[in-house]
């Protein structure tokens, strides 16, 4: 993925598909709505341009008809799931100590966003704002962030002492708000953040949520997309067969795929349609070549799971890239 200015990790995306799942909208769909590659979402090494990541967050709007299907999401994230920037921020003795942490690491899940912690008249504000301008809304992903950061603060163990200002005047919603965000609600604001009684500023943090198995989620999901790529030139690419590589049951891997979202069948599909683009683009071998290169017992295959993935033949595919 691109390494633009404005770009996120794919970590800040890895609850979306099991959302979309929970209110029976296929991800796949919605995913290639807003020019995602699935298999991509699962490299955490990886970066996604910041103008896609908004067009994504519009297209859950869209697909579910929530109002706040960012925060939905933001809420659903543990520490353990953000790698780095969670073990550095769960890590922290103390909440204000965390919100450096979070301030200091940003650029380790997000580039070109800002962070700032501010103190006075007796609160702290952990404000988040995206620099540069995209042609997409940002909101849903700006509710997702704040999620996420508020489940920060209540790592001191007092949510009455926090709250969370908006910049977008969102009275008439209020009720829907504060399934995501308490009670302690402000509209209108300079600018989003997190408002934290300075009292608690210095309280001891309390253990955050590990995963289910102490696993990096994504590291799996990457590894797993790897050795369908390998696999694929000499076919009989199963979920067993995958799962005996990764070290696990095949049960395991099943509920792994549950909980990103996706079914196995998807992501292999998925690493075989980018794998098809690319090749296709760059001229890396025939129709015929490719088909083999990617598990298809003969080119008709091949081009009929072409034409599915993007409308039109390889040869056209290339003279139009």
């Amino acid at each position: 993925m691109s390494s633009e200015a404005f770009a996120h990790n794919p970590r800040t995306l890895l609850h979306i598909a099991p959302y979309l799942r929970s209110r029976s909208v296929n991800p796949i769909e919605i995913f290639k709505r807003a020019g995602l590659a699935p298999s991509a979402l699962l490299d955490a090494n990886g970066w996604v341009p910041r103008n896609l990541c908004f067009r994504l967050g519009n297209e859950l709007y869209a697909a579910t008809g929530e109002l706040f299907p960012g925060a939905a999401v933001g809420r659903r994230f543990r520490l353990a799931d953000l790698g780095p920037w969670g073990e550095a921020v769960s890590g922290a003795a103390t909440l204000r100590q965390a919100c450096h942490a979070a301030i200091n690491g940003i650029g380790l899940i997000h580039k070109g966003t800002e962070m700032r912690l501010v103190e006075s008249n007796g609160v702290a504000k952990l404000s988040l704002a995206f620099a540069g301008r995209s042609s997409a809304d940002p909101r849903q992903h700006i509710h997702g962030a704040l999620a996420v950061l508020r489940s920060v603060a209540l790592l001191a163990g007092v949510p009455e002492a926090i709250g969370v200002q908006f910049s977008e005047p969102y009275g008439r919603t209020v009720d829907r708000l504060e399934e995501a965000f308490g009670p302690s609600l402000q509209f209108g604001c300079d600018f989003d953040a997190i408002v934290i009684d300075r009292a608690i500023m210095d309280s001891s943090m309390a253990a955050p949520h590990a995963t289910s198995n102490g696993a990096d989620p994504m590291q799996t999901a990457a590894n797993l997309c790897a050795l369908v790529k390998e696999m694929l030139p000499y076919g009989g690419v199963t979920i067993e067969r995958v799962a005996a590589l990764l070290r696990m049951s095949t049960r395991t891997l099943q509920r792994r795929l549950r909980d990103w979202g996706f079914a196995f069948e998807e992501i292999v599909d998925d690493v075989r349609r980018v794998e098809a683009a690319r090749r296709v683009v760059t001229g890396d071998g025939s129709s015929m070549e490719i088909a083999f290169m990617l598990g298809y017992s003969d080119q008709a295959h091949f081009i009929r799971a072409f034409r599915r993935w993007t409308g039109m033949a390889p040869r056209d595919y290339a003279r139009r890239a």
